[in-house]
């Protein structure tokens, strides 16, 4: 579709091209061919990191934007309702299979029974089914193969003291089981170590985890490898914006999580990646900038051969 919109927009033939096949074969192909000048990647850490690799083999420019396990963390002067809604909506987009989406609840303490409470209302109202019915809230995993991750990795949080407050395995209904379903899940219980902490799932899937002072938050925040987004949660201006300087991510937002605009770029801190995407940053991932410096005197000699003879050379 990208490629037809391509050419019914007047884009030359051979300017953009779709190449299908699998990564290890097409795609390691591509990054280590010689004709390409440029790897733009976006996908799973490891991956990424294979993909460098074999780009950094001839010296060939990157721009990789890779997993995310971002946090949204809710001090005890935020908007109850608004944190609950927009945990379960950042959890939810794309039914959890996003870079950028909330997986990790930090809640301060004095807000995290209600937090937890609410959240768990809210994902289990949500109706499961067919993505062209209007009725339907959340759709299915991209395949049954990702659905037993996701159910893994719960399961094993499960196993490890976990407890599921909502969700935490695939829909009973039998029109549902036909297809990589899983229901939205809500996690506590667990501490910063676990797996399903550290560990970006890429499902409906959010665990919730207590904090007492602001700086603990924003530490045990920035306590991963991952750095692409956050979101701070706060009625005070000052506390946002030391939230906004303090954690380590491409992206926060204050009061919302989840909308990306063109005009802002879009991109990674540590294993995130680098490279910034959209916005006018991104234009500089993909130029090669040259320096160009014109004599327009025409003199044999220059004031910076000084530098270089104790006299000027005419004397």
């Amino acid at each position: 579709m990208l490629a037809e919109a391509c050419t019914a927009a007047g884009i030359p033939d051979g300017v953009v091209n779709v190449v299908l096949g699998p990564g290890r074969s097409v795609g390691q192909s591509l990054v280590g061919h010689s004709d390409v000048n440029m790897v733009s990647f976006t996908g799973s850490t490891q991956v990424g990191v294979n993909v460098m690799r074999t780009a950094a083999e001839r010296a060939c420019r990157t721009r990789l934007e890779l997993g995310g396990k971002a946090p949204f963390v809710v001090f005890d002067d935020a908007d109850l309702e608004a944190a609950a809604q927009g945990a379960v909506a950042g959890t939810l987009i794309n039914t959890g299979q996003d870079c950028t989406a909330a997986t990790r609840a930090y809640v301060q303490r004095p807000l995290f029974d209600s937090f937890v409470d609410r959240v768990q209302t809210i994902m289990q109202s949500i109706k499961l089914g067919d993505t062209s019915s209007p009725e339907t809230d959340l759709g299915p995993l991209i395949s049954t193969t990702h659905q037993e991750q996701v159910a893994g990795m719960v399961d094993r949080a499960r196993a490890a003291g976990g407890k599921i407050h909502c969700g935490g395995e695939i829909p009973a209904d039998a029109d549902l089981r036909n297809g990589s379903y899983y229901l939205p899940t809500l996690v506590t219980g667990l501490d910063q170590k676990a797996e399903i902490v550290q560990e970006e799932v890429f499902g409906p899937v959010l665990v919730a985890l207590p904090f007492d002072t602001e700086e603990e938050g924003l530490a045990l925040a920035n306590d991963t490898r991952y750095g692409l987004a956050a979101s701070v949660w706060t009625t005070n201006v000052f506390r946002a914006m030391r939230g906004v300087k303090t954690i380590q991510a491409g992206c926060v937002w204050v009061n919302d999580h989840i909308p990306i605009i063109s005009e802002m770029p879009h991109g990674g801190y540590k294993a995130s990646g680098f490279g910034k995407d959209m916005a006018t940053y991104s234009f500089d991932e993909y130029t090669n900038i040259k320096h160009v410096m014109l004599d327009l005197e025409g003199e044999d000699e220059k004031d910076w051969h000084r530098t270089i003879f104790r006299r000027r050379t005419s004397e």
